[in-house]
Formats: C-alpha cells, structure tokens, sequence
C-alpha cells in the first residue's frame, strides 16, 4: 500500500502557465482524504516559491518539501530541518569563475527563499519570480549572511557541456544532467537550458531517503513523479517511477509508466490509474 507521493515542481505537477490544475488538485487531495497518501513536494525550487504554492492552493501537501534538489528538507510548519547542506561563498565564487569563462548566458544562485539571476545577455524573461543582479560576487560580498543552497548555469548545451566537465574535475559537488526550462505567459513562450549544482551527495535520491527513514518507509510504499534529469536520481528507490509524457528521454526509459503531459494533468491521470484503478 502506498503512503507517500515524492512529486516533481516543474515540468510536472506545474504546468506551462507555473500554475496547479484544478484537475491535479483534485486527484492529490482525494488520495490524502480517501487513500491517506501525502504528497511530498521534491523539487530543486528554492523553499520560498513553494510556501507560495502552499499559499496559493488548497492542496493535501505534507508538512515537509524537499527543495534545491535536497539541499533543504525543511517542514514549513514547525521550522524542523531534516537536511541543510549549503555552499560556502568561496565555492560559488569558484563555480561563477566557470559560468565567465565558458561565456554562459546567466548564472543562478538559490538561498532558502529567494533567487538570484546574474545575466551575461540580453534577452526577455519571463521569470519574474528570480532577482536580477549585476554580479553576484558583490551580492554576497554585501550580504555575509547570504546562505546558498543551490547554483544553475544557463546556456547553449556545447558550453554547459563544456562547464559541466569543469565542475566535474572540481570533485565537491554534484551536478544534474543539462535540464530543459519552458515557461509560456500571455502567448510568450521561453525555453532554457541549463544544469544545477549541489554539494556532494546533495540530490534527490538521498532527500527521498532522508524523508524515507524519518516515516520508516520503505521502496515499495512511495510512488515518484518526474519529467527531468534532476528526477532520476529519486527513480532508483521507488517501487513505482512515472515519468511525464514531456519528460527526458532518458527518465521515461527508467520509467514504469508515462503519464500524459504537465500541460494536460499528467499527475492527476496517474493518480487515478494506479491509486484508484480508475
């Protein structure tokens, strides 16, 4: 019998517009009233955007997320912290170095509950919800306790590939397969690539596990839902992997079954296969 639902943000539960289905909202809450299953929100978004998301749907989610890829375990409740492993500033500094060298178009930083955008072009977006800065090497020289959970490069995949090889050779961190981001808005579509970088031993894989031995559960009573190359390390625990029709080819090759597509309420069609066998 299955207890927990370890589910992915974007690409996933959220759809294009970064909005809940009425559909998906449905068919989670009625697994937590009927079925007693709670949701656990396992993304690499920072803790702030998903308090909003708490905030802005009346949803069965549980008490503790799984943020920046499990860098955060948190219960936004009580303020109980299962994990925090953050960067140390000299280490952003280090991956910034590789972002200008390989000429990348932006670099990200996460903190708990905010996000930082430094831009190296000139282009429109639409991700309001991310602070525009000239550089962060002076953002964290100004504020010393800025605390970083999670670093993203964004570019042309030949260039991501190439820091992806640089951070690699570095041996501290971990580092997600090169990830698609699309957003549309008022008829206005952008589509990013990019990859994220954690400490070592920082993913989702392990968050799930953290969240595992704190219910003592075990594989076969957790279902994971994903679309991205941040999701496969949390495939390797879970009895039943589902992978979205607009996920990576190589998820859905991990997967058990692919459900439709984030636009057309993927989540709430698993959930009524495989919970309600409807």
């Amino acid at each position: 019998m299955y207890k927990f639902i370890f589910i992915d943000l974007d690409g996933t539960l959220l759809n294009d517009k970064k909005e809940i289905s009425e559909e998906n909202i449905k068919w989670l809450n009625r697994a937590y009233k009927e079925k007693g299953i709670t949701t656990i929100i396992t993304t690499g978004r920072q803790l702030g955007f998903v308090k909003d998301l708490y905030d802005r749907y009346n949803c069965s989610f549980g008490d503790y997320v799984i943020a920046s890829n499990g860098a955060i375990i948190k219960n936004i409740k009580t303020g109980e912290y299962i994990n925090k492993d953050v960067f140390n500033k000299e280490e952003v500094r280090n991956l910034r170095k590789i972002y200008k060298e390989e000429n990348l178009e932006y670099f990200m930083i996460y903190t708990e509950n905010e996000s930082y955008r430094e831009n190296n072009y000139e282009k429109e977006t639409l991700q309001q919800d991310k602070i525009l800065v000239e550089n962060i090497d002076e953002l964290l020289e100004r504020n010393s306790e800025l605390i970083v959970s999670l670093c993203i490069f964004g570019g042309e995949e030949e260039k991501l590939i190439e820091a992806i090889k640089k951070v690699e050779k570095i041996n501290k961190f971990d580092n997600s397969p090169i990830c698609v981001y699309n957003q549309t808005t008022n008829g206005f579509t952008i589509n990013e690539k990019y990859f994220d970088v954690m400490r070592k031993n920082c993913n989702k894989k392990n968050a799930v596990k953290k969240v595992m031995d704190k219910f003592g559960v075990n594989h076969d009573e957790i279902i994971v839902i994903g679309d991205g190359g941040n999701d496969l390390p949390m495939f390797e625990y879970a009895k039943l992997k589902i992978a979205m029709e607009n996920g990576s080819d190589l998820l859905k090759q991990k997967a058990d079954y692919i459900t439709d597509t984030n636009n057309n309420d993927g989540v709430a069609k698993a959930i009524k296969k495989f919970i309600f066998e409807e």
